[in-house]
């Protein structure tokens, strides 16, 4: 797609102070615009399985630090669609974004760290990245969230936290999420119940961005055999 130039805005506008003044500005939105076209051709393609087109659209955009296109650049190189499976490079991309702030990034990280792959299990680290996740909306990242802190070993064993992830996310049309949390509601007392779900009634997402919903690889058999007794 071309990019607009300066000295074509200028021919069109008198004053060379106003000129620079206005064609940055015109400038800047059509820079904005044209990477968001190309984003969404690239995003298109993707879902359309033309992976080609995707890796060729979005990589100079993740390149430029497009968070959106850093995520499905990790997830081409997660699964080999396109290029060569190479976790490490999926590492990379998801890192980038989620230094950013994306949801999608600090979901898909976060996993990596807890399931220790293509870089050392993190525990610590993976709550405090998915809960950066779930805080933005991101309903995989509540419902990996209620499972730590209902299963894992190395994570602390709350009830009450657990509960109310699995219940915002359950808010949130989560097909798997009611499950958990009726079935963890039967090990806690009335009190811890409704104290979750205060909890949740309370919460509120620090992002108005609405959030993708491509299910995680690992959200089904995440943690079965590290559950605790």
């Amino acid at each position: 797609m071309r990019r607009p130039s300066l000295i074509a805005c200028e021919h069109n506008i008198g004053g060379w102070k106003t000129a620079q003044l206005f064609c940055t500005l015109a400038l800047v939105l059509a820079s904005a615009a044209i990477a968001r076209a190309d984003f969404e051709a690239g995003k298109r393609a993707y879902e359309q399985g033309d992976y080609a087109t995707a890796l060729k659209e979005l990589t100079p955009l993740a390149e430029q630090g497009n968070a959106e296109a850093q995520v499905l650049l990790g997830l081409m190189h997660f699964e080999g669609q396109g290029v060569p499976r190479d976790p490490s490079q999926a590492l990379k991309w998801y890192k980038a974004a989620a230094e950013q702030g994306n949801p999608e990034g600090q979901l898909q990280l976060g996993v990596m760290y807890l399931m220790g792959i293509s870089v050392a299990r993190n525990t610590p680290q993976a709550l405090k990245l998915l809960k950066l996740s779930a805080d933005q909306g991101m309903r995989d990242a509540q419902v990996f969230l209620g499972l730590a802190y209902r299963n894992l070993r190395d994570a602390p064993r709350d009830f009450i936290q657990a509960y109310m992830w699995f219940h915002l996310a359950a808010l949130q049309g989560d097909p798997l999420a009611p499950k958990q949390r009726d079935d963890l509601e039967r090990l806690m007392t009335p009190d811890q119940v409704a104290k979750a779900r205060g909890l949740a009634a309370a919460w509120k997402s620090v992002s108005s961005t609405k959030v993708p919903l491509r299910r995680n690889k690992y959200f089904i058999e995440f943690l079965p055999s590290r559950r605790g007794p």
